[in-house]
């Protein structure tokens, strides 16, 4: 059976946190719900971002596209074994994910991320160098 949904409704959690359901409005306007253990809540969780970079790939015919989520905020956090840190980031529509990034992980990901801020710093001082001397010949 296929049901197509026409508009998300509620997002619930089962009281002992064993099931997640969906709920949602179908296109007759009849209450659908489907409800997922929590390991298929996870597969789900796990699919959709695939999918959603997929439909854009095909929708824009451009294989580069991606669907992304604008980061509105994050956390970092210790873990009690020590092993690893916690790594939360939001989005504005309520979107939240938590990583494990391993330590060795958690270096590689800030130089990269220092680098790639340099690198688009100097982008940018490059860009306004070369554009000055266009903008007073103009002038």
């Amino acid at each position: 059976m296929k049901i197509r949904s026409h508009k998300l409704t509620t997002c619930q959690v089962a009281a002992d946190g064993t099931n997640v359901s969906l709920e949602f409005l179908d296109r007759d306007g009849a209450a659908v719900a489907v409800e997922f253990p929590i390991d298929q809540a996870e597969a789900v969780v796990m699919t959709i971002p695939h999918l959603l970079a997929r439909a854009v790939k095909r929708q824009t015919g451009d294989e580069a596209a991606r669907y992304v989520f604008n980061l509105e905020g994050w956390s970092i956090e210790s873990t009690e074994n020590g092993k690893c840190l916690l790594a939360t980031l939001t989005t504005s529509r309520g979107f939240e994910v938590c990583f494990a990034i391993p330590y060795e992980a958690c270096h590689s990901l800030g130089w990269n991320l220092q680098q790639g801020a340099s690198d688009v710093v100097d982008a940018r001082a490059h860009t306004l160098v070369s554009a000055r001397p266009a903008r007073e010949k103009l002038n």
